[in-house]
């Protein structure tokens, strides 16, 4: 049984080695304990306590700032098979490529937008509100939040939708253009061969066999 997560090749815990660096990065939420201290509640820290620690919150869970960029479940959508639906034929890097382009821009618009909210809420909120109020107030904000999300996700896609094909397109070309230049390759070679050919008959070469068979 090992006592560290490293010592023992059998032990079943995930190694420190296996484990991605971001996780490392979660205890640091706990910054979010620092908003609840009067010296910071004002329009300059609370805005950067909230921004960084959504920062570390959507770089670890990263499907928080998909969920609203997703495709949503219908009645319909129960009788389809989406593996059988028809997808552009593009190229695994391409897709790795410009999902971590729209995943960065969106952990870090999210996480700017959240800073930029508190300080909304902050400014809305004097401390005599109601419940009733201040409930009112963070449905308004968290509503705000799914608009401007919602904008800035379907700008993104639109821009690397289009960037997608049209390095698509270019990956393919390169493909076809390295296909010709193997077949043409090949073709100087069967040219080569033929001419190697109708120089050396092969009636002189099974008379040169004939004879060294008879020695």
């Amino acid at each position: 049984m090992c006592l560290f997560l490293c010592c023992d090749e059998d032990c079943k815990i995930p190694k420190c080695k296996d484990i991605p660096i971001k996780r490392y990065f979660l205890p640091l939420i706990g910054v979010f304990a620092l908003s609840a201290l009067p010296e910071l509640q004002n329009f300059v820290y609370l805005p950067l306590i909230i921004t960084f620690g959504f920062l570390i919150l959507f770089w670890n869970f990263p499907w928080i700032v998909y969920y609203t960029a997703s495709k949503p479940l219908y009645y319909q959508d129960l009788f389809i098979d989406e593996k059988k639906l028809p997808n552009y034929d593009v190229d695994e890097g391409i897709k790795y490529k410009f999902k971590m382009i729209l995943e960065s821009v969106l952990i870090t618009s999210n996480a700017l937008l959240t800073g930029a909210l508190a300080d909304y809420y902050l400014y809305k909120t004097t401390g005599a509100e109601g419940y009733i109020e201040i409930l009112g107030v963070t449905g308004g904000i968290i509503k705000i939040f799914q608009m401007i999300n919602n904008s800035i996700s379907r700008f993104m896609l639109k821009i690397l939708k289009r960037c997608i094909r049209k390095e698509n397109r270019d990956l393919k070309r390169k493909q076809v253009a390295n296909i010709e230049r193997i077949l043409r390759l090949k073709r100087h070679q069967s040219t080569v061969w033929r001419e190697i050919e109708m120089t050396h008959p092969p009636e002189n070469r099974i008379m040169t066999r004939e004879r060294a068979d008879t020695f």
